[in-house]
């Protein structure tokens, strides 16, 4: 009965959310757990193409019932970041969305909040941070520990005993290899491979990556 189901409501209606809200429709084909009550966003009125509810902008979220589980479905890690500071400090619940056709040992840590699309691949001893999207077709590898709102867009590729500091960013099929640090709030772009380290801050292209400016800190 939809009365026994966790009712969800996700942040963000774009393209991303709107494959978060196919991700919960296949957990609730294994096993039903997700009222999907629609999203809020603060640029998006009326019904998704798919005829999912959009409830209102992202404000109207916190006049409704405490009860209610967020996923935060925004790929930009400080946006995303912002709003889950704000759904925190509401005291409201964040849910950890796991596509059923992710592949992960016994031996990975999820935070809360997390978002892994289908065909995920995390292999063993991996730490994932709070608010974490892994995105379709990712692979992690052994002893990997991703800090809080890191973003991994489809097909990007770490290998083992990568550290990744908190908010960055992988575009689509980027790759770093092993026993590589990247510093927090980084930007890797689309098809890059990274083969040494990338300080804090940066913006690292091309094939081996090489940072090519600075990103402002947050707050500034």
């Amino acid at each position: 009965m939809v009365s026994d189901l966790k009712p969800l409501v996700i942040v963000g209606a774009g393209g991303l959310g709107r494959e978060v809200a196919w991700l919960v429709a296949d957990i609730n084909g294994q096993k039903p757990e997700w009222n999907f009550m629609g999203f809020v966003d603060d640029g998006v009125q009326g019904n998704t193409v798919e005829g999912y509810p959009s409830l209102g902008p992202v404000e109207h979220l916190f006049n409704m019932s405490a009860d209610i589980w967020t996923a935060v479905a925004i790929a930009d890690s400080r946006v995303r970041m912002k709003f889950v500071r704000q759904i925190q400090d509401q005291g409201r619940k964040l849910a950890t969305l796991v596509h059923p056709l992710v592949s992960m040992s016994d031996y990975v840590k999820i935070g809360s909040g997390s978002i892994i699309c289908s065909g995920a691949v995390i292999t063993t001893n991996v730490s994932l941070g709070q608010s974490t999207i892994i995105n379709l077709g990712c692979f992690i590898g052994h002893d990997t520990e991703l800090h809080d709102y890191v973003s991994l867009m489809p097909a990007a590729n770490l290998a083992g005993e990568v550290r990744v500091g908190e908010g960055c960013y992988f575009g689509l099929n980027s790759c770093v290899i092993n026993r590589t640090t990247i510093g927090e709030w980084s930007v890797i772009g689309a098809g890059a491979t990274v083969a040494d380290d990338i300080p804090a801050y940066s913006l690292a292209v091309g094939v081996p990556a090489r940072v090519i400016k600075k990103i402002n800190r947050l707050g500034e």
